[in-house]
């Protein structure tokens, strides 16, 4: 009984996991996953296996969550959207799952608390930096809410370029479940903790993650980092990041 009193206590806290609730996801993503994916993973020694660390994987479908953490023996803590803690099972299940929001669109300062206290416990923390899907499969221009937190945790960022995703469950499953790819880059430190940064410095840093991240991927996902860093800024789309006005009014 006190083990689950604290473990409710915890839940209270956005982005505390249930370990018993994650465990038994990935107990069972062992049967399930291969089903909708057969996949083939490269880098994962890349990420440290202990202390503060930001995934910043690109994203084409929803299967890129589990995808992404699957491989990982450490317990990953996604940002995500608001909306679906507001649906009742969705929303209490990826609550367990350690999982924080985020409103899109707006200067969430709450998300960047939540993930700041997660990195400084210590704990891997994933965050989409396109903000949402991309459309065509390739990538967009990213937002600047990994770098923000990354730079204000001093925590390292590790790339993650995934691809094949966007074809799981579209009708071919078991052995003719489609090939995905999951390539997890070296960390990468994004300068001192604490230090105020520029809008330009942020744009900088976001940058820097989405080259390393289009040079992982095949030639058709780099979307516009094909040939670098985009010159124009970001577009109207919604996001489900904190945007850069936190670096100044935080």
């Amino acid at each position: 009984m006190a083990v689950a009193t604290t473990q409710d206590r915890n839940l209270k806290r956005p982005g505390d996991e249930s370990v018993f609730v994650y465990e038994s996801t990935r107990f069972a993503a062992h049967f399930v996953l291969p089903l909708i994916a057969k996949l083939r993973v490269e880098g994962a020694e890349n990420v440290p296996t202990s202390g503060p660390v930001m995934l910043a994987p690109n994203h084409l479908a929803w299967a890129d969550i589990p995808l992404v953490a699957y491989p990982m023996k450490r317990r990953v803590h996604y940002m995500a959207k608001i909306e679906l803690f507001e649906q009742r099972f969705i929303g209490g299940y990826i609550t367990r799952l350690g999982a924080f929001p985020v409103r899109r669109g707006e200067g969430d300062r709450e998300s960047l608390r939540v993930a700041g206290r997660l990195l400084a416990e210590g704990k891997l923390v994933g965050v989409f930096p396109e903000g949402h899907r991309s459309d065509n499969h390739a990538l967009i221009q990213a937002l600047p809410g990994v770098a923000l937190i990354a730079m204000r945790a001093g925590a390292p960022v590790v790339p993650v370029a995934i691809w094949g995703s966007e074809d799981c469950l579209h009708g071919h499953y078991g052995p003719w479940a489609p090939v995905v790819h999951v390539r997890y880059g070296e960390p990468m430190t994004l300068g001192e903790p604490g230090k105020r940064r520029s809008g330009d410095d942020l744009k900088r840093a976001t940058d820097e993650i989405m080259i390393r991240i289009a040079a992982m991927l095949p030639e058709q996902y780099r979307g516009v980092y094909a040939h670098g860093a985009p010159t124009d800024s970001p577009s109207g789309a919604p996001s489900s990041q904190p945007t850069p006005t936190e670096e100044t009014t935080a």
